[in-house]
């Protein structure tokens, strides 16, 4: 009988190692990345985006809260984003659309980002060399998963991936750079079609 209880005991120090041991794992998992993600500020990276037969290029800037996607190829459109609102910005039309993201995918993108405790209620696993991170949410009668992807060592955002049953939106990202500090106005959401009709 004690042959038996030492065994069970044994076993039971084994379970309990491996479990604290994936609950570091996973800590040092979400901290890992939400300083880099934290670090993302001042950085740009160039992007190659697709979202079904459609390619565009273009170079996306990390600052302080704000994001700025810049597209070259094939139309020259700015996207200025906040966790509660953006502006489109089409510079061959000369126009501009003001629209809200805190009920939209991108105020979850946001809360990935920059919030350590949202970070910590959702799905990050390693694949092999990458991290994963899965988020599913529910907007507007569709259901969304938001997929970021990182390289793991050394830790660089890879990939951006926004799936619903009607659209797969991907953005890979390569080149990465630290940046000065950026220009007061270089995140700014005010029209500059409308500064220039003054």
């Amino acid at each position: 009988m004690q042959v038996k209880d030492k065994f069970f005991e044994k076993t039971k120090l084994i379970i309990l190692i491996l479990f604290f041991s994936q609950h570091l794992n996973a800590e040092n998992f979400y901290d890992k990345i939400f300083n880099y993600n934290n670090g993302l500020k001042n950085t740009s990276a160039n992007f190659i985006q697709t979202n079904l037969n459609h390619i565009q290029e273009g170079v996306i800037f990390f600052g302080d809260g704000r994001i700025k996607i810049n597209y070259n190829n094939p139309e020259k459109l700015t996207i200025i984003l906040s966790n509660k609102k953006g502006v489109y910005i089409n510079h061959e039309l000369q126009e501009s659309e003001f629209f809200v993201t805190k009920k939209s995918y991108i105020k979850n993108f946001f809360d990935i980002i920059h919030n350590k405790n949202y970070l910590k209620k959702i799905s990050i696993e390693e694949v092999f060399d990458q991290i994963v991170i899965n988020e599913e949410t529910y907007l507007e009668n569709t259901f969304y998963t938001i997929r970021l992807v990182y390289e793991n060592d050394p830790i660089t955002l890879r990939r951006l991936e926004i799936i619903s049953s009607e659209e797969k939106i991907q953005m890979g990202f390569f080149n990465h750079k630290k940046e000065n500090i950026f220009d007061k106005n270089f995140f700014s959401m005010i029209d500059p079609y409308l500064q220039q009709g003054n």
